[in-house]
């Protein structure tokens, strides 16, 4: 299966793609986008032109694990 991985950030995304074995995740491209309904559109497209089974969405935390404010932004995307 092919699965996609966005980590969110508030000046860029980083994608990357893994092979189909699943065995390597490779990075893919960095979209640099502020705009959030702009942003899902480029995602989305990503994941058509990588044919990606599957999206996986990086969960930030700060280094104490605690919530950011980043994080509400990557649950809302995730519906």
């Amino acid at each position: 299966m092919i699965i996609m991985s966005v980590d969110l950030g508030k000046a860029r995304t980083g994608i990357a793609v893994c092979d189909k074995t699943e065995f390597l995740a490779s990075p893919y491209t960095v979209i640099f986008e502020k705009s959030p309904k702009q942003l899902l559109e480029k995602v989305s497209n990503t994941a058509k032109e990588t044919k990606a089974e599957l999206i996986v969405v990086g969960l930030p935390k700060n280094m104490d694990g605690k919530r950011t404010k980043c994080q509400s932004v990557c649950r809302k995307s995730e519906q």
